[in-house]
């Protein structure tokens, strides 16, 4: 076997592998970002190996995530019926193809398996990234949760082996559909190897200047939305009067941010809280590098790629005790109480009139951040593809 690595210490044999693509080459966010990681690791360090992409759509900001190979064939619907309902090629269609491709493997990479690959004769995977949507279920309205609970169940019963990204939602699966917990293995996963890298200073004054950031800020990113709690760090921010110190949050906004922004009004806050959407991925390692403080205040998450992203990128980590938050942040990162802005505004400020332990946290946040090595990830699930 070709190896990019000498931790890797794999079989020779290959193997013809399907992913359910269709995240990788559609989602911006959190399932696409794991999607693309997953495939891209593994082509990268097993690269004798053949890969099926299944996806009905391709965006075009992501058709070419992953580079042009022999290995590689990208499967979309071919006939007018599963181009015009993608969703139902997705659904009905790929379990079959699964047996005619003579595939070893198929891992559904996001909560789901295609209907009838209990069919399939090869080794079933699917990859739980959180339920969030039975843990908080309203934020969720009925048809979505019947539906992600329908689909997230046949999964996990339908799978031979079903990949949570943390214990807590290894919890879940096992709380919520009595799955055994034989079949269940935690499988982290890493943020993109940009945010590893020192960006260049000429560089990092020039994203400045594009996004109009200030010299000082404390950062949040993640969708502008009730679970993920901004208010929270909105409230801390403004305790914490710090004038020469501003804001920014960078996601996708929801109807929620019209409570941020009432809360500005209500408190003249509107020059020193900035929101950024649309935000280029490229621009993001520059933008951790330079913040002062990253803050995730979520009250849940199936693992929090942000907050990874943070410890890469070596800025301190504030994040709240809760769900699987504690366990990629270790002992590198600070926490508090979910809603608790007294608690937070003081952690805040200890960390900025600290220097010592500023500079501590930095250091922390690297060694943590090597736990989630590709190394080590991708050494994992390859032996669970052959297992």
């Amino acid at each position: 076997m070709t190896q990019t690595t000498s931790n890797l210490q794999l079989p020779t044999s290959h193997l013809r592998i399907g992913f359910d693509a269709k995240r990788a080459f559609n989602n911006g966010t959190g399932l696409g970002n794991y999607s693309r990681f997953v495939i891209n690791s593994m082509v990268k360090y097993f690269p004798e190996n053949e890969y099926f992409l299944f996806t009905p759509t391709i965006k075009p900001e992501f058709e070419n995530f992953i580079p042009s190979s022999e290995n590689i064939k990208i499967i979309s619907p071919d006939s007018l019926l599963g181009k015009t309902f993608p969703a139902l090629w997705r659904s009905y269609a790929i379990a079959e193809m699964c047996n005619e491709l003579k595939l070893d493997v198929f891992h559904g990479l996001s909560n789901e398996l295609p209907v009838g690959i209990e069919k399939f004769s090869g080794k079933k995977i699917v990859t739980i990234h959180d339920l969030i949507f039975l843990r908080y279920p309203d934020y969720y309205n009925n048809i979505d949760r019947y539906i992600y609970t329908k689909k997230f169940r046949h999964a996990c019963e339908s799978a031979d082996l079903v990949l949570a990204t943390s214990h807590q939602t290894e919890n879940d699966v096992v709380e919520f559909f009595k799955t055994d917990e034989q079949k269940i293995e935690v499988t982290y996963q890493n943020c993109d190897e940009s945010f590893s890298l020192v960006v260049d200073e000429n560089l990092k004054s020039d994203i400045q200047k594009k996004y109009n950031l200030p010299e000082r800020f404390i950062l949040s990113v993640g969708t502008i939305e009730q679970r993920k709690n901004q208010l929270t760090i909105l409230k801390a921010f403004h305790r914490l009067s710090s004038k020469n110190l501003k804001l920014v949050f960078v996601g996708r906004q929801t109807e929620y941010v019209k409570q941020l922004t009432d809360f500005l009004a209500k408190n003249n806050l509107e020059g020193r809280v900035i929101f950024l959407q649309q935000v280029e991925h490229a621009d993001m390692p520059a933008i951790f590098q330079l913040a002062k403080i990253f803050i995730y205040a979520s009250e849940f998450e199936g693992f929090g790629i942000p907050l990874l992203e943070a410890l890469r990128s070596g800025v301190p980590v504030l994040a709240s005790n809760s769900s699987s938050l504690p366990e990629v942040g270790g002992d590198a990162a600070q926490y508090f109480e979910p809603g608790n802005t007294n608690e937070l505004s003081e952690q805040m400020r200890l960390i900025l009139n600290d220097e010592t332990k500023y500079q501590s946290m930095i250091e922390n946040g690297k060694v943590q951040a090597e736990k989630f090595n590709s190394d080590l990830l991708m050494n994992q699930l390859g032996k669970f593809y052959r297992i």
